[in-house]
């Protein structure tokens, strides 16, 4: 249980507000702000936290020890009816290899300025501090892809050529922000995997990134059916110095496991490689050897630590878990979730309990599909 006391009303921009932050008994001195740009719309919000004058926000417990952070993620499921799907996915990313850049998260109800305000997914914030905290150079540069654009291609989304490679991403990390030489390095990454000659992709692009991270990109996001994470809603970070390699770092999973970002549902058999949307997923597929790398890959994973039973009991562990709470949110949060202007038209809008009994079914079906597909 998360007690949050802020401004009634937080303005709609990047500019943080004095907060305070109860949570297991200690009381912090923080800011807030809202975050999120699908959940800006949502009447139940997303958060970010902020922990000032070298306070950190601890939970010893919970996410294997989430301890020690500087600032952490409020994220709504008010888009996501299973209250699950955020987790589901980390722990996926987290479990097809430790050597992964991960995202922590666990559960909370959160209490705004007293009053219930509902269950909320308390994440990592990708940033030098949590990086940091995994091992990598503080003074790194990290990108965020915030639109389509973020492709890796010299054409924008819409097919049109480029302006700037640049395109799609934010700098979040390192120097300079901002001015000439800011977005350099990102740059000549895109120009590497949109234009380099096949044989010269396919022998150097290991030195460029950290293979195993963006090969293990597309099989999470053909697992899960990542339909609105495939170029945007990604972190890329790379270390300082010539010889540093890329790492990838997944973000906002509630578009996954049988629904889209508006709560559409998607169909379990539709096996999406994401190739039109992401120029380096489609390399990655053309090279014979890659392609042959991730198929033996992907097979392993849905055979062993990503096997169906796994993941259909990670989906029972944590039904569990939030239960109660889920349908505490439900009660207050339902009536608004049913209208909401995004999808009140529709008719296959579910309640907890039986859009967890979709997500069990969707996995079930899809990992079938993905055993007939990868044997």
């Amino acid at each position: 249980m998360l007690h949050l006391y802020m401004a009634d009303s937080l303005p709609d921009d990047d500019n943080y507000q004095a907060a305070r932050v109860f949570y297991r008994g200690r009381c912090h001195v923080a800011r807030a702000r809202y975050r999120g740009a699908t959940s800006s719309d949502f009447p139940k919000r997303s958060f970010t936290l902020d922990f000032s004058g070298g306070q950190t926000f601890d939970e010893p417990l919970l996410a294997e020890g989430f301890s020690g952070r500087r600032k952490v993620v409020l994220i709504s499921p008010f888009n996501d009816s299973s209250y699950l799907r955020a987790r589901l996915g980390f722990t996926l990313w987290s479990l097809m290899s430790p050597g992964h850049l991960q995202v922590k998260t666990f559960s909370a109800v959160v209490y705004l300025n007293g009053r219930y305000h509902g269950l909320y997914t308390v994440a990592d914030h990708v940033d030098r501090h949590s990086l940091s905290a995994q091992g990598m150079d503080a003074r790194g540069e990290l990108f965020k892809a915030v639109d389509p654009d973020a492709n890796f291609s010299s054409r924008d989304a819409s097919g049109r050529p480029k302006s700037s490679l640049r395109l799609g991403y934010e700098k979040k990390e390192g120097e300079p922000k901002e001015g000439h030489g800011a977005y350099a390095s990102i740059e000549q990454l895109t120009a590497f995997v949109a234009d380099s000659p096949a044989e010269r992709f396919g022998a150097e692009h290991g030195a460029w990134m950290q293979a195993e991270d963006y090969e293990d990109w597309w099989i999470f996001a053909h697992l899960a059916a990542l339909s609105d994470s495939v170029t945007k809603n990604a972190y890329h970070f790379r270390a300082q110095g010539p010889s540093r390699r890329w790492r990838y770092i997944p973000w906002d999973l509630d578009a996954s496991f049988g629904q889209s970002w508006d709560t559409t549902r998607q169909a379990p058999d539709e096996l999406d490689s994401f190739t039109e949307e992401n120029r380096l997923f489609a390399r990655m597929l053309e090279d014979p050897t890659l392609r042959q790398r991730l198929r033996e890959r992907l097979h392993t994973l849905i055979h062993t630590s990503l096997h169906r039973d796994v993941v259909q009991g990670l989906i029972d562990t944590y039904a569990a878990e939030l239960d109660r709470a889920a349908r505490k949110d439900e009660a207050h949060w339902g009536e608004a979730h049913r209208h909401f202007p995004r999808w009140n038209q529709r008719t296959d809008i579910l309640g907890f309990e039986d859009e967890v009994n979709y997500l069990h079914d969707w996995v079930d079906a899809h990992w079938t599909c993905l055993e007939a597909e990868f044997r």
